[in-house]
């Protein structure tokens, strides 16, 4: 179904491209000025003269002279009388034929030389001209391209760049073309698809085209069915939100206990639905249907969405587990919670909005209530953002940062509601505020929009408020543990990592080991490297390990990629806490060769990591080589 849904929107891109050019050039036949598309301006009506039939020669003595001869017709060329005897003779003028000339007075042969063609232009040309050039061409020209027989092309030196084509066998003046006519045939070439350029609608690119649009139209269909046995097809989708209703849905507990029956509204997913009565379920992607997350238990005749089974297994699926957020209410009569999260709604003033990074901003909230919310370092909260028109370009941004926004495609656009999950990048309880470090994600093309949620409340002004559900703690810091820890991240993945530190170095006051890999691209990039810089120097057993992967020249910390640098450090790391519980140690003379006996997994350094999903992948499958215990490896998967 991939393969169909790839096939199908790049055959959208083009037919879609071909169906805007048909509009266009349409339009443009609709308005164009038809005297000037047809060259002839300057062409002008040559009468011939009348001829004195008892001059000529008899036909018969000149058909004696020439074998193979189909026709023969009394021409005038130059106001002289001359015969045309046609030895090959195409269906239509333009098709290929083969003639001979001769004087209809002397019987002597004759050609259609430069000299004789270039007479012949100028005596169709009105008014006084100037011949710029004059070439005999021997296939299909430009200006006349179902032209087969060979031609002689004469140009005219004017305002227009006009050339008169004279047919080299017969004389026969073919035409006028020029600059207005020329333009006029390209779109032509356009409307018809006659790339190249046979002069014909009846082309192969044609046939091509329809046969892609057949694949298009079969692709589509296949799609709108395996969407709509899916259940995708809802009524504010097809008719608008107001056409939505609210319905009540019976609520059962994971003890199959009735919570009773609650009011939902069809325009919004099951997980949105909830998160109105504080009922949170667990989702990290925040609706995007990758987490896998949001479980509920319905009937089996609700249809699953392709995000249903590819987060959930056969088994779950077929005892009647769904992903919350890939449904309606208006699909169901009651659901089962599975998992639920004790969370309350809270109304969050932004207190302060800054850049620490050209695309990163820190946003400081405090609760509306005045209430201190308490959570474990790496919480995050579920933010949500209202229907509105959005920018892709921050509202208010700095004189400094203009520049590396400067390439971002403008883009204004609307978005319906929604909600997004972001990490809290505090944790040392010093604070009452909420902070968030939010990466703008820009759009990578006109037609994708985009990030709503991350534009929306990186737009926000001080003083205005969100509504945001939380916070829930799902990624923390093992508790009593006096384990090392190494911390691996990137991006705006910082933030969670950040509130580990801070949590164990000032809240916790702990001497446990802290090693804080963090990559980014540039310097700039490294947001609150001072503040470690500071840490590093305040707290001995805090290490900040900055990695830069397009470092400029003036860098004397690592470069590379970020996990790379932890490969470098990993094996003595882990060799170091080791050693204390390795059954055998042999001493050599020069070095010191470990042997460990022991085969279990390494449980002795905790990981934590957060971050772009190939780089937390790569450390995954890095920390696995090395036998690291799945226990000791914690990751907070944003989308």
């Amino acid at each position: 179904m991939n393969l169909i849904k790839t096939f199908h929107k790049w055959l959208s891109l083009l037919v879609g491209l071909q169906l805007l050019i048909w509009l266009g050039t349409g339009l443009y036949f609709n308005l164009m000025d038809h005297d000037k598309a047809s060259g002839n301006q300057h062409r002008q009506r040559v009468e011939s003269p009348a001829v004195d039939l008892h001059l000529l020669m008899e036909p018969k003595t000149v058909l004696r002279e020439y074998d193979n001869t189909v026709s023969m017709s009394l021409i005038t060329i130059l106001s002289h009388p001359y015969y045309l005897l046609a030895h090959e003779k195409g269906l239509y003028r333009h098709f290929k034929s083969r003639y001979s000339m001769v004087n209809a007075v002397t019987g002597k042969p004759f050609s259609i030389t430069k000299t004789i063609a270039t007479a012949i232009a100028l005596e169709s040309y009105k008014g006084a001209a100037t011949v710029a050039s004059a070439v005999e061409l021997t296939g299909p020209s430009d200006d006349f391209p179902k032209e087969q027989n060979s031609l002689w092309q004469v140009n005219i030196d004017d305002d227009l760049n006009t050339s008169v084509y004279v047919d080299a066998g017969s004389g026969r003046l073919i035409g006028h073309s020029n600059d207005d006519k020329r333009f006029v045939d390209f779109i032509f070439m356009l409307h018809f698809m006659d790339y190249a350029g046979e002069g014909s609608f009846n082309n192969v690119q044609v046939i091509v085209f329809a046969i892609f649009t057949l694949f298009f139209s079969l692709t589509g269909l296949i799609w709108m069915v395996e969407l709509g046995f899916n259940g995708q097809y809802k009524p504010a989708l097809l008719f608008g939100r107001n056409m939505a209703k609210t319905r009540k849905v019976k609520i059962f507990d994971k003890h199959s206990k009735s919570l009773g029956p609650l009011a939902m509204s069809a325009h919004e997913n099951l997980l949105d639905s909830l998160l109105n009565h504080d009922i949170a379920l667990p989702s990290t992607c925040g609706g995007g249907g990758t987490c896998g997350r949001c479980k509920i238990k319905v009937d089996l005749n609700i249809k699953m969405t392709s995000a249903d089974k590819s987060q959930l297994t056969e088994q779950e699926l077929q005892a009647g587990y769904r992903l919350a957020c890939q449904h309606n209410s208006d699909e169901l009569e009651q659901l089962t919670l599975v998992d639920v999260t004790e969370a309350e709604t809270h109304e969050l003033e932004l207190i302060s909005s800054e850049f620490i990074s050209p695309y990163i901003k820190q946003l400081r909230f405090k609760a509306v209530s005045g209430e201190t919310l308490e959570f474990r370092a790496g919480a995050f909260m579920r933010i949500f953002i209202p229907a509105a028109k959005g920018s892709s370009i921050p509202a208010y941004l700095p004189v400094e940062l203009l520049h590396h926004w400067q390439d971002v495609i403008h883009m204004e656009y609307e978005h319906l509601a929604c909600s997004r999950n972001y990490s809290l990048a505090n944790g040392d309880g010093q604070s009452d505020e909420l902070v968030f470090t939010v990466k703008i994600q820009t759009s990578p093309n006109e037609r994708v929009k985009p990030g709503i949620g991350s534009s929306y409340i990186c737009n926000l002004a001080p003083g205005e408020t969100i509504e945001a559900v939380g916070p829930f703690e799902e990624f923390y810091a093992l508790p009593s543990s006096s384990k090392p820890m190494v911390l691996i991240g990137a991006g705006s993945g910082m933030a969670p990592l950040k509130a580990l530190i801070e949590e164990q170095l000032i809240k916790n006051s702990s001497s446990r080991e802290l090693y804080f890999y963090f990559g980014a691209r540039r310097q700039i990039d490294l947001i609150y490297s001072e503040h470690f810089q500071q840490l590093s120097d305040q707290y001995p057993n805090f290490h900040y390990l900055p990695v830069l992967s397009r470092p400029e020249q003036d860098w004397c910390g690592a470069t590379g990629y970020v996990q790379d640098k932890l490969a470098l450090n990993l094996q003595q790391l882990l060799l170091d806490k080791q050693l204390k519980d390795c059954d055998q140690v042999k001493l050599a003379s020069n070095q010191q060769d470990v042997e460990i006996k022991s085969h279990r997994q390494i449980e002795t350094v905790e990981f934590y990591l957060c971050g772009p999903a190939p780089m937390m992948e790569s450390t995954i499958e890095l920390l696995e080589s090395h036998s690291v215990a799945d226990s000791v490896i914690a990751f907070d998967k944003f989308e």
